[in-house]
C-alpha cells in the first residue's frame, strides 16, 4: 500500500466524525477510532481486544451474528443496519452502522471494516416528527374540518379526505388545482377572498378567515370557512406556504484495491489539499457533488473543484486550518447534478512536526437531518394552527392523563385556560357526567390510555363548563403510541351537540306525528296497531279500527282557501280527541282521514256507539275566522279478528267500509261486511288479470300533448298508461295504478313504461323531430334505491340525449325523508334529465322544499282550472307565481276551454296540457297532429 495512501486512511480513520474499526473474523475489535470509542464510552487504546457484541443491546445481537456469519461464509459482502449500543458510561445510543468484508488474495474474508454513525439525536427528531404527526392525524381524522397545504406560486393545492367531501371533489385526490378551486367559489365571493390572500401575503392582515359560498354538483351554492396563514418564509423573509382549514456499498471490497476503494465508499466526501491548495486524492463523492472524477481532480487548485464563489466563502476557513487549526462549519452545496443539499464540512490539518503540510477534507451531507428539523417545525407550526382553527374541542395529554395541551375550542367549553389546564388530570379539566343518572362518567381518555384502544362516547354526556355553562358532548378518544409501541399520551376530540340533540328530537317527533294537526302519524298508528294485533291474538279478544273521512272537504278549501281547511283539521282533530278514552289513538291518516284505534274490547253497539257519537260531535258548526262552517264524516269500521289478522288489512277494510258509508249517502257509519269482501274479491281478480298483463306487456302508452298557449307549438309529450282488457274492457288508470302498487307489479310495469317512453321519444330524436317526453315516476318506483341507477341504464341503452326525458313526481314524495328524497333528485339531475313536480298545490307542506330541490317544472293541478261553478282564480294565480318567482317553468293540466287558456295567459301560463289542445293519442297520431297543426311565430 502506498505510503500516501497509508497516511492519508490513517487521517481519516482517526479524525473522522463517524465511528470506524477494524473487527476481526470472531467479532474482535482490531483497532478503533477516536469517534467509536467515544460512543462506546471507552478509551480506544482500551478496546482491541473486546467483542463488539459486548456493547450490543441484547435485543440486537441475533441478528448481528446472523449477518457477521453470511460475512464470514461470502453469503454476503457487507451490510447495513440501525442497532442500540450500550455505552459504559450508560443509556442507550442509536448507531447506524455499516460493515463490509475485506478479503485476501484468495477472494476469502480477512477482517471486517465498520463504519458507525449515532444517530440518536436523528431518531429523537424524526420520533417528535411521527408523534406530532400522529396527534395532527388524529385530531385531522377526529374534526369535521379539512385541512389545506399551499406552497405559494404552485398551481396545486394538498388538501385532505374531509376538504375533498367539503368541496365535493374527487374522494382520492390528494391535491386540487386552483383553478378548480377557484371556479367552484361563488362569483360574488370571490373579489373578498382574493383580497384577503393578497392582503395576508403582504403582511397586512395577519390571518386567512374568509366565510363564503362554494358550488355543489347538484348546483347547491354551500357555505364554507377558509381559515389558514402563512407557515413559512423564503431567505428573503417573503410567504413561502399557507396552511390552514376549509371550517420518503454494492461494489465488493476486496483487499485487492487499494484504500480508494474504502473510501469511495463513505457516504462522504474525503480528500486531501497541498499547502498550495492542490488536489492531491478524492474519492468519489467528490464526482457525485462537484462533477470532477477523481483521477482529474489531482493538481487541480481548490477554486477550480469548489467553484470560485465557495472558494472565497472557505477562505477563511483554510486559512486557519493552514496555520494548524481544525475546522468545522456548514454549506448549503448544489451538485453536478442540481440537487441542493446541506453539508458539514471538517477541514483537519496534515501537521508534521510543526510544519503544516495540507488538510485533509471530510464532508458529510446533512440534508435529511436539516429536512428533519425543517418539517419537524413545519409541522408545529401546522398543527398549531390546524388545532386552532378545526370547530372541535382538542385536548391532549401524556400517559398519565395529565394535560399537555388545549385548543381554544376546549378552553372555551370547558372555562379552563390552557396555562391553568396544564399539567392537571383530564378529569378535572373535562368533568363528565350522565345527566339520566346525574353520576360522573369516566373519561373515555382514561380508558383510552388504559387500554390503549379508540374509545368513544355518546352524546348523552355533558359538560360542565367552569363559568356554570352545561352543554351536551359528543367525542371520542385514542392513545398516542411512538415508532417502537411505546406509550406517548392521549388524545380527545369533542364537540358541542346540545342543540344537535334538541333538533333530534324535534326531528324524532316530527317524523312520527302530523305536522299539521299534531296527532300521531300513520307509522305511529301502525306500530300501535301492530302491538294491539299481537296482544289480542294472546288473550284470544277483539279490537275495532275505525276509518274517519270527512265529506266535501275539498269544498272548504276550493271555497274558503287552504289556510282555513288547515284549520279545520285542526280543530277536527281537537274534537276527535275529547270523544275518545286514554287508552284509544287517533291518527292522521292524511289529507281529510283519520284513523282510530280501539284496543279495549268493545262489542258492536259499543263501537256503533262510540262511532255516532264522533259523527255527532263532526256535524256541530266550526267557527273559521268569520266562517262558520259545517260538515260531517263517513266513518268505516272493522273488526279484529273476524275483519283482518293485521295492521294493513284491518285498515284496508275499515278504508272500503268508509266508502260503503259514503256511498250510502254519507254522515253515517258501516262495518265491513260480506259484500264489501265480495267487492275485494273483485279487487283481487282484477289485480290478478293485472299481473298476467304485466308480464305479457299487454299495456300501451299514449301520448298527451303539452303545448305553448301563445304560439300553438308543441313543447312536450306526457306518455299515459293504458290497459284494455282481452274482452275488450278498458280498466282506468285510477283503478289499476293502485292495484299495481299495492300488489308489487309496479316496479316493472314502471320501468317498462320508461323504457318504453325513452325508446319512442329515441325514434322521434332520431326521424329529426325530438320532443321532450314525459313519464310519470310512482311512489314505490321512486322509493327504490336503484331508481336512479335504472334511468341510467334505460338511457344509455337506448342512446337517448338526457335532456329529452322528463320524470314526473307528485307533491306527496316530497313530504317524507326530505334528506332521501333530496339525494335521488339530485342524483336523476346528474343524469342530465329534467325534473316535473305534478299535481302542485294539493299537498300542505313541501313548498318550502322547492328551493332545496332541483326541480325545473311545476304541473298545476287541473282542480286549480276555473269553471263556472267555480270562478274564482286567486290559489291559480298565487301558485303561477310562486313558480315564476322560483325560475321555474309553470304548465297547467286539464284546461279544457278557451276561456281557461285565456285567464291562463294572463297571468303569465304559456304552457299548457288538456282536452283545449289534444287528447291523449298514440305515437302516430301525434305525428300527424304535428304536421296538421299551425303554429304562430
Amino acid at each position: 500500500m502506498p505510503e500516501h495512501h497509508a497516511k492519508m486512511f490513517d487521517v481519516v480513520f482517526q479524525h473522522a466524525r463517524q465511528g470506524m474499526a477494524l473487527v476481526g473474523l470472531d467479532g474482535r475489535f482490531v483497532t478503533v477510532n477516536e469517534a467509536l470509542a467515544g460512543m462506546l464510552g471507552v478509551p480506544a487504546q482500551d478496546l482491541p481486544g473486546q467483542s463488539f457484541q459486548q456493547f450490543t443491546h441484547p435485543d440486537d445481537v441475533s441478528a448481528d451474528q446472523v449477518a457477521l456469519t453470511d460475512l464470514r461464509e461470502g453469503v454476503r459482502h457487507d451490510y447495513a443496519v440501525v442497532k442500540r449500543y450500550l455505552p459504559r458510561t450508560g443509556g442507550v445510543i442509536w448507531v447506524d452502522v455499516y460493515v463490509a468484508a475485506v478479503t485476501d488474495a484468495e477472494g476469502r474474508p480477512a477482517f471486517f471494516v465498520t463504519q458507525a454513525r449515532d444517530v440518536t439525536q436523528e431518531r429523537a427528531q424524526t420520533e417528535q416528527v411521527r408523534t406530532l404527526s400522529e396527534q395532527l392525524n388524529v385530531a385531522v381524522q377526529a374534526t369535521e374540518d379539512g385541512v389545506w397545504n399551499w406552497r405559494v406560486g404552485e398551481p396545486a393545492v394538498q388538501v385532505t379526505d374531509r376538504w375533498t367531501a367539503l368541496m365535493a371533489h374527487d374522494p382520492t385526490a390528494r391535491t386540487v388545482t386552483l383553478r378548480w378551486w377557484w371556479r367552484h367559489l361563488h362569483p360574488d365571493d370571490r373579489p373578498a377572498v382574493r383580497a384577503q390572500v393578497r392582503e395576508h401575503l403582504t403582511g397586512t392582515r395577519p390571518k386567512l378567515d374568509a366565510v363564503h359560498r362554494v358550488l355543489r354538483p347538484d348546483g347547491h351554492w354551500a357555505w364554507r370557512a377558509l381559515r389558514g396563514r402563512v407557515v413559512s418564509r423564503d431567505a428573503a423573509g417573503r410567504p413561502a406556504r399557507l396552511a390552514g382549514t376549509l371550517s420518503d456499498m454494492e461494489e465488493r471490497m476486496q483487499t485487492q484495491q487499494d484504500l480508494q476503494v474504502l473510501l469511495d465508499h463513505l457516504p462522504g466526501v474525503v480528500g486531501y489539499w497541498d499547502a498550495n491548495l492542490h488536489n492531491r486524492f478524492g474519492n468519489q463523492r467528490y464526482f457525485d457533488w462537484y462533477g470532477k472524477r477523481p483521477d482529474v481532480l489531482r493538481g487541480r487548485h481548490i477554486s477550480e473543484v469548489i467553484g470560485e464563489d465557495t472558494y472565497q466563502r472557505n477562505r477563511p476557513f483554510i486559512e486557519r486550518v493552514l496555520r494548524g487549526e481544525p475546522q468545522s462549519f456548514e454549506r448549503r452545496h448544489t451538485t453536478a447534478d442540481g440537487r441542493v443539499m446541506d453539508t458539514h464540512v471538517q477541514y483537519i490539518p496534515d501537521t508534521r512536526g510543526r510544519t503544516v503540510r495540507g488538510f485533509y477534507v471530510l464532508g458529510t451531507d446533512i440534508t435529511t437531518f436539516r429536512r428533519t428539523q425543517q418539517d419537524l417545525e413545519e409541522q408545529r407550526e401546522l398543527a398549531r394552527i390546524t388545532l386552532d382553527s378545526i370547530g372541535d374541542g382538542v385536548i391532549t395529554t401524556n400517559p398519565d392523563g395529565r394535560v399537555t395541551f388545549m385548543n381554544p375550542v376546549a378552553q372555551r367549553l370547558t372555562g379552563w385556560r390552557i396555562e391553568e389546564a396544564l399539567g392537571r388530570t383530564v378529569e378535572t379539566v373535562l368533568p363528565l357526567v350522565d345527566p339520566r343518572q346525574n353520576r360522573a362518567v369516566l373519561n373515555p381518555l382514561r380508558v383510552a390510555l388504559r387500554d390503549r384502544t379508540v374509545v368513544g362516547l355518546s352524546s348523552e354526556a355533558t359538560v360542565r363548563s367552569r363559568l356554570g355553562a352545561v352543554s351536551h358532548i359528543e367525542d371520542s378518544a385514542a392513545p398516542i403510541f411512538g415508532p417502537s409501541g411505546d406509550l406517548l399520551g392521549g388524545v380527545i376530540v369533542f364537540h358541542d351537540v346540545t342543540e344537535k340533540q334538541q333538533l333530534a328530537r324535534r326531528m324524532s317527533h316530527l317524523a312520527r306525528h302530523d305536522h299539521l294537526t299534531g296527532l300521531p302519524n300513520r307509522t305511529t298508528l301502525l306500530e300501535h296497531l301492530s302491538g294491539a294485533v299481537a296482544q289480542a291474538a294472546r288473550t284470544e279478544q277483539s279490537f275495532a279500527v275505525m276509518f274517519v273521512d270527512l265529506d266535501e272537504f275539498k269544498q272548504v278549501n276550493d271555497t274558503l282557501g287552504h289556510a282555513l281547511g288547515d284549520e279545520l283539521l285542526r280543530q277536527v282533530a281537537a274534537r276527535l280527541q275529547q270523544e275518545v278514552r286514554g287508552s284509544d289513538v287517533i291518527a292522521r291518516q292524511g289529507g281529510d282521514e283519520f284513523l282510530i284505534l280501539l284496543p279495549e274490547p268493545l262489542t258492536a253497539p259499543e263501537v256503533q256507539a262510540v262511532g255516532e257519537r264522533l259523527l255527532r260531535t263532526l256535524t256541530r258548526p266550526f267557527q273559521l275566522d268569520d266562517h262558520s262552517v259545517t260538515i260531517t264524516s263517513s266513518v268505516g269500521v272493522a273488526i279484529y279478528p273476524q275483519d283482518g289478522g293485521d295492521a294493513e288489512e284491518l285498515i284496508r277494510h275499515a278504508d272500503a267500509a268508509m266508502y260503503r258509508a259514503k256511498a250510502d249517502g254519507r254522515n253515517c257509519l258501516r262495518f265491513f261486511d260480506a259484500p264489501l269482501n265480495e267487492q275485494l274479491r273483485d279487487q283481487q281478480s282484477l289485480t290478478a288479470a293485472l299481473k298476467l298483463a304485466v308480464q305479457g306487456e299487454q299495456l300501451h302508452l299514449a301520448y298527451q300533448p303539452q303545448v305553448n298557449a301563445r304560439t300553438g307549438g308543441l313543447v312536450g309529450v306526457e306518455a299515459l298508461l293504458r290497459w284494455t282488457m282481452p274482452d275488450g274492457r278498458v280498466v282506468s288508470p285510477g283503478v289499476f295504478v293502485p292495484l299495481a302498487e299495492r300488489s308489487g307489479v309496479m316496479m316493472p310495469l314502471g320501468t317498462w313504461v320508461l323504457r318504453e317512453a325513452v325508446r319512442q321519444a329515441r325514434q322521434w330524436e332520431q326521424a329529426g323531430q325530438p320532443v321532450r317526453v314525459a313519464v310519470n315516476v310512482s311512489a314505490v318506483q321512486f322509493a327504490a334505491p336503484g331508481f336512479a341507477r335504472t334511468v341510467r341504464d334505460v338511457l344509455a341503452a337506448s342512446g337517448l340525449a338526457p335532456h329529452l326525458l322528463e320524470l314526473e313526481v307528485t307533491e306527496s314524495l316530497l313530504l317524507h325523508d326530505v334528506s332521501r328524497v333530496g339525494q335521488m333528485l339530485a342524483d336523476l339531475k346528474g343524469l342530465g334529465v329534467h325534473l316535473s313536480l305534478d299535481d302542485f298545490g294539493t299537498g300542505y307542506s313541501s313548498l318550502s322544499y322547492l328551493q332545496a330541490f332541483p326541480i325545473d317544472t311545476l304541473k298545476i293541478d287541473r282542480s286549480f282550472m276555473p269553471t263556472p261553478e267555480k270562478p274564482v282564480h286567486t290559489v291559480l294565480s298565487a301558485v303561477i307565481g310562486l313558480g315564476q318567482a322560483l325560475g321555474l317553468h309553470v304548465i297547467a293540466e286539464g284546461v279544457e276551454t278557451q276561456e281557461q287558456q285565456d285567464l291562463l295567459l294572463d297571468l303569465g301560463c304559456e304552457r299548457a296540457q288538456g282536452y283545449l289542445h289534444a287528447r291523449p293519442m298514440s305515437a302516430q297520431q301525434v305525428d300527424a297532429w304535428r304536421r296538421d297543426r299551425p303554429v304562430r311565430h
